[in-house]
């Protein structure tokens, strides 16, 4: 919700501004620094309603499941096959795009394509995006890369690009440049949840293991949705990146579940998975993962997350996380945090399965989501595990 709001806040100024509108681009710019957030349906504020009726902003909030409409917007590739270097970043909120993009041309396309991705937002493509420095080795390749691209593809000149592997995935805690010669794929490993159902009141009291255990208590806790958990860093939420978030951890509607300090450096490279088995008194319900790094001073650091809207009693849910090139250090810890909200990076679920067009503020509802593990219903993390060695 935060992107594309802001999005079309922007965009409606932008338009009141070439129309000489001065009472309207006034108030559009101040909501864009104060977004409005909590209207009577906060996913269609007023402002926008009155200020910018043909936005496609209404048109997104209508369609907002995959339809016919998308299927109209979206390019046809199909007859498109030229070279191309996709670049992205690991908390950029249109990754997936970019790489489904790089996974869909590399497989059938008779031009050279490549991929890069570094610890960056959208934009700037810089060594810092939260809190953590990832060094020199961050700073800004993309600019060289892309002369050197252009002068091969443009000018035939031999830049010794294509002599070089087509991926490369800045490894965020070793602080490198990783190369392969295709995107990581079949390698995940399952890091099971175990608890003694304190997992959302102690930090001790959910773990991360090898092995599945045979029996395990369920965690309870409550989604209240007057004070949502809020959002922070990440890929959905401004600003990006990865920040500090061990005082949100330490709220009660938040699960939290962590592994034993590592004897040796995990390597992680690709696509992240969730599977849990949950479920909450209401027909919908939503799910936040976020996958962190606990360092040895304490500091939770996350580095990866995902969300999905619940509107069914079917269970496991998957959770598609961003996709991630990460080394936990010898030492350290892998921490999963795990919440109904993610605020206001996602709209708060009223838990009333009405789409977020329509969604009141006023009927959001209490609910309590149980979240099973152990046995028959083995809630774990699949991680992607790469060798270094």
């Amino acid at each position: 919700m935060q992107s594309n709001l802001s999005w079309a806040i922007q965009l409606a100024a932008e338009t009141a501004r070439l129309n000489g509108d001065i009472s309207a681009h006034q108030s559009l710019y101040a909501a864009s620094r104060n977004l409005p957030l909590y209207d009577t349906v906060p996913a269609r504020p007023e402002i926008i309603k009155n200020l910018a009726p043909d936005s496609y902003y209404h048109d997104w909030l209508d369609n907002y499941q995959p339809s016919e409409y998308w299927d109209k917007l979206s390019p046809n590739l199909k007859e498109l096959d030229l070279p191309m270097l996709h670049v992205g970043g690991w908390f950029d909120t249109y990754l997936r795009g970019t790489i489904h993009l790089y996974q869909e041309m590399a497989a059938r396309s008779s031009y050279p394509q490549h991929l890069i991705v570094g610890p960056w937002a959208h934009l700037p493509w810089g060594r810092k995006v939260g809190g953590p420095d990832c060094g020199l080795a961050a700073s800004n390749p993309v600019d060289e890369l892309q002369i050197r691209w252009f002068d091969c593809f443009l000018k035939k000149v031999d830049t010794g690009i294509l002599d070089e592997p087509p991926i490369s995935l800045f490894e965020m805690g070793r602080n490198d440049w990783q190369k392969f010669d295709k995107w990581p794929h079949n390698n995940h490993k399952s890091y099971f949840w175990a608890t003694n159902g304190l997992a959302a009141m102690r930090e001790d009291a959910g773990i991360l293991t090898e092995i599945c255990a045979d029996v395990c208590t369920d965690d309870i806790f409550v989604h209240d949705p007057w004070p949502p958990v809020p959002s922070l860093g990440g890929h959905a939420a401004f600003p990006a990146g990865s920040f500090e978030r061990s005082t949100i951890d330490c709220r009660t509607d938040v699960l939290t579940y962590t592994s034993a300090l590592f004897a040796a450096d995990l390597h992680l490279a690709g696509e992240v998975f969730v599977e849990v088995f949950c479920t909450a008194d209401a027909p919908s319900f939503d799910l936040c993962a976020i996958l962190s790094e606990v360092k040895d001073n304490g500091s939770v650091y996350n580095f990866t997350q995902g969300y999905v809207r619940v509107n069914s009693g079917t269970t496991p849910v998957r959770i598609v996380l961003q996709s991630t090139c990460m080394q936990i250090a010898r030492g350290n810890a892998l921490h999963l945090s795990l919440s109904a909200t993610c605020f206001p990076a996602y709209d708060v679920n009223p838990g009333t399965g009405a789409p977020p067009g329509a969604a009141r503020l006023i009927d959001a509802k209490i609910m309590t989501l149980t979240v099973s593990c152990g046995g028959s219903c083995p809630s774990q993390i699949l991680l992607p595990i790469v060798d270094r060695t």
